[in-house]
């Protein structure tokens, strides 16, 4: 009897000589543990994993790929731990005359958030895409994707609401026999000062950089994203919280393309590149603003010199 090794192959009559771009697997459920701000958190994940096929060839090693992914879950995740699995899956596909290889972990990344004011706290989820990329010509390419949520208020629609506030009470003070007393002003504002409420929408920045030193630091990029947008969406919400929401909101008003440079000047200056993209999901149109760009040191000098 034949083993399965010597199985002939019944679909040989169908082989050409094409070369194929990847070949692998997708949907694979891998847990793994990143190291984040203040502990080791094990997440569930899905991983992919492809390498190129040559001439005709067929019979890629699936099962070592699979095996050899797995060895993943094993330690929390680090470019070093990356880069061997990629090696070794690579390795083992010389048979094919592999010569390059690529692999995702997709999983949701939870951190803990206080309320703005209150004692309360809770969880805000970030997906994360890790991508890794190995080929025998370039070496080893690691980036990281994650999005985080916020909201942006529109300038357009602020500057709008004063103007609309102002006509209103320039109307009413000329109505008046006498001057306004200060305390008139503020109880007429607290009766009218919302006439006309600036549009905020749920906002999404997708950040991608290349990762450089093995640590992955996750917690860190969601962090600095968050501080550059100013009004990342909330967790638990009293009140005074969702007082303080307001004033942030506010405070920053944003078309997409600020939003985009905000993130990218925070983003370069701590030395990271790569490319993002921003989505106003519009509570005013039944369509959102987009905005993308690449970003690096030395294309942030360029625009700041001129």
């Amino acid at each position: 009897m034949n083993s399965a090794s010597n199985l002939p192959d019944v679909a040989s009559t169908l082989a050409a000589a094409i070369p194929l771009d990847q070949v692998g697997m997708s949907g694979i459920a891998l847990p793994v543990t990143l190291s984040l701000a203040d502990a080791e958190v094990t997440c569930a994940a899905s991983a992919a994993i492809y390498a190129n096929v040559s001439n005709g060839q067929k019979g890629l090693h699936m099962s070592r790929m699979y095996s050899t992914l797995l060895s993943l879950s094993d330690a929390p995740l680090s470019a070093s731990s990356l880069l061997q699995c990629a090696q070794k899956a690579l390795l083992q596909q010389q048979e094919v005359n592999a010569s390059n290889l690529h692999f995702s972990i997709c999983t949701i990344v939870q951190q803990k958030r206080s309320a703005l004011n209150s004692q309360g706290w809770g969880w805000n989820a970030y997906p994360l895409e890790l991508q890794v990329s190995y080929s025998n010509e370039t070496g080893f390419e690691l980036k990281a994707t994650v999005q985080v949520t916020y909201s942006s208020s529109c300038p357009a629609s602020a500057a709008l609401s004063r103007k609309a506030l102002k006509d209103a009470f320039l109307a009413h003070s000329q109505s008046q026999s006498e001057p306004m007393s200060p305390e008139q002003v503020a109880l007429w504002l607290e009766q009218q000062g919302t006439l006309a409420i600036p549009h905020s929408q749920r906002s999404v920045a997708t950040v991608t950089v290349a990762i450089e030193q093995d640590e992955l630091p996750i917690s860190e990029l969601i962090e600095l994203c968050e501080a550059a947008l100013g009004t990342p969406v909330q967790t638990y919400v009293k009140r005074d919280d969702e007082q303080q929401f307001a004033l942030r909101n506010g405070a920053n008003p944003m078309f997409v393309e600020d939003a985009s440079r905000r993130l990218v000047r925070a983003l370069v200056q701590q030395g990271y590149q790569g490319h993002l993209k921003v989505e106003h999901q519009e509570s005013l149109h039944g369509h959102d603003a987009v905005a993308a760009t690449s970003f690096s040191a030395y294309k942030l000098a360029e625009e700041e010199a001129s």
